[in-house]
């Protein structure tokens, strides 16, 4: 009874404060103001966040996804990911081949194009990661694919060649058929990083050669490690070329997963990745033949992997984690999972329907997501 008495003089205090009352956060579809496909959001604070997108797209708000404005910058290149780090720097990459960064929260941008070797790519009408058919549409998978930030000055970027998607055995001479590049000061300069040359094959392929493999996601956790990774189908059902690198911190040597024997490993087979911690990362798999729309799994730096309850015949297309064990995905017909164990993913409701591309969080309960036709999909209180 008392229990009672005290949460109804609660309600009524927090009635007569509204402005002090806290309200349960939900998602909500925000005005753009453009019909451009989105393809990914990054944030400097839960209030100041950037979207990007196709022709040069640039939009940011700084009222917490509320307002959005169309920032200036001289490209109509697709701009296709974006990293952000306090207190003011942020990396979009203009693909295929250019870095924009910003040091002054967005005031001005300077860009710096890297070696990838993909020049005079055609990249209108493409949509980089179809689930639907991922051994199509290769040239539009090619080039800067994306980038992760664990400071300010500090940040990797990974790139695929055409040799990236080769379905033929190389020499481990040829290379890899990717690229991984670090700046350590802003981004005035990219140095391309040592990373292994091939992967063998994971299933019913030819044993004991090498595979060239995609270099499609890095991820850094705030005190590292910092991984990559990427796949290839080798054949209509044969198996995987996986690529699953990692280095302890910034700066360090990359390799394949610890313990990998000599002549290479089956690595895990991922599409998108993201770490939380610097023990646990969430990896997305959406380019399986065999199963029904997408799988993730949580990992341990060294690829030790436990399935994750996710909904049957949906695609991620991107994952965000505020939390260890709090992720939302982001994927087809604008469904929005998330967990708050890490072991089971649940659909939230989201008024969107447009497919969603991209998602970041700031907080547990401050998250964006876009998509198709200028969708932003805002998490917040109120």
């Amino acid at each position: 009874m008392l229990a009672t008495v005290l949460a109804l003089v609660a309600m009524v205090s927090c009635a007569a404060r509204t402005s002090a009352c806290p309200t349960t956060p939900t998602w909500q579809t925000e005005h753009s103001g453009t019909t451009q496909t989105l393809d990914d959001a990054g944030c400097l604070t839960a209030s100041h966040c950037f979207a990007v997108g196709d022709a040069g797209t640039l939009l940011a708000t700084t009222d917490g996804g509320r307002t959005w404005h169309h920032e200036t910058i001289p490209t109509k290149a697709p701009l296709y990911r974006v990293a952000c780090a306090g207190p003011a720097s942020c990396y979009v990459i203009a693909r295929p081949s250019t870095v924009w960064v910003t040091h002054d929260a967005g005031a001005r941008w300077t860009a710096r194009t890297l070696a990838v070797h993909v020049p005079g790519l055609a990249l209108a009408g493409c949509t980089v990661g179809d689930a639907a058919n991922p051994q199509g549409e290769v040239s539009c998978r090619l080039g800067l694919l994306d980038i992760a930030c664990p400071g300010a000055s500090t940040c990797y970027a990974v790139a695929t060649l055409p040799g990236g998607w080769a379905t033929t055995a190389i020499r481990k001479s040829s290379g890899a058929g990717s690229s991984l590049w670090l700046t350590r000061n802003g981004g005035t300069t990219w140095t391309r990083q040592a990373i292994p040359a091939g992967v063998v094959c994971n299933g019913d392929c030819d044993a004991g050669v090498f595979y060239g493999y995609p270099l499609e996601w890095v991820a850094c956790a705030p005190a590292g490690p910092c991984l990559a990774g990427g796949n290839q189908l080798i054949g209509s059902h044969e198996g995987f070329a996986a690529a699953w690198l990692m280095t302890p911190a910034p700066g360090g040597h990359w390799r394949l997963e610890p313990g990998c024997p000599v002549g290479g490993c089956s690595e895990p087979v991922t599409d998108v990745g993201v770490c939380p911690a610097s023990k646990l990362c969430y990896a997305v798999n959406n380019s399986s033949p065999f199963g029904d729309g997408s799988s993730v799994t949580r990992y341990t730096p060294a690829g030790n992997g436990a399935n994750a309850t996710v909904p049957a015949g949906l695609v991620i297309e991107d994952i965000a984690c505020p939390a260890a064990r709090t992720c939302y995905t982001a994927g087809t017909k604008g469904t929005i999972l998330r967990t708050t164990t890490g072991a089971r993913f649940t659909p939230v409701k989201a008024p969107a329907k447009q497919e969603l591309n991209g998602i970041t969080c700031v907080t547990t309960s401050a998250c964006y997501a876009v998509g198709a036709d200028g969708t932003i999909e805002a998490l917040r209180a109120g």
